[in-house]
């Protein structure tokens, strides 16, 4: 599976467990390296922020899901069984909801590609790049400078403005459920 592939299940599994997202926090707070000198205790404004860091981050993750869903109603569609829906439908569906998904990603992370070249044309990678902005694929042993394929652009997010959500509402709620109820 690619690193996208994992990527996108782990994200959808942290949001969904908070176990799984409680050690993931505990993961990557944990010391890199055994050798390194032990950090200096933290004063209390470090501690709380490291303690509410993993709630802070799973309520903007749940959030960036209630705008995916008020906009462009993304959660339902992920939800919903396809095997009833015939290709056409299926796909005019799609559409819409791409469109409405798309502007909010524009409107409060500005999403914009890594790399400006099309999708299938020659690029060259030069010495010393960035290994946290392109994956190299092919030969093993292969030492830039090197030319090769562009694959795919890559994606980074310009900024992350998320609205502010009032307090009262329960973080975990995507979307309230809608009952029409009789007269």
């Amino acid at each position: 599976m690619s690193r996208f592939g994992v990527a996108w299940r782990a994200f959808w599994g942290l949001l969904r467990s908070p176990e799984l997202a409680a050690r993931w926090a505990a993961f990557l707070s944990a010391p890199v390296a055994a050798a390194s000198p032990p950090p200096a205790a933290p004063s209390p404004s470090t501690t709380a922020a490291v303690t509410e860091s993993p709630s802070a981050a799973a309520d903007a993750a749940v959030f960036t899901l209630v705008l995916l869903q008020r906009e462009g109603r993304l959660v339902d569609f992920l939800q919903e069984p396809l095997e009833g829906f015939s290709d056409a439908q299926v796909g005019a569906a799609a559409r819409q909801i791409q469109a409405d998904c798309r502007r909010v990603l524009q409107k409060v992370f500005g999403v914009e590609p890594l790399r400006q070249e099309a999708e299938g044309s020659q690029v060259t990678i030069p010495a010393g790049f960035d290994a946290r902005h392109v994956r190299l694929s092919g030969p093993a042993h292969v030492e830039p400078p090197c030319t090769g394929v562009l694959r795919h652009r890559g994606w980074r997010a310009t900024r992350a403005d998320l609205p502010q959500r009032h307090p009262g509402l329960d973080p975990h709620l995507i979307c309230p459920a809608e009952v029409d109820v009789d007269a």
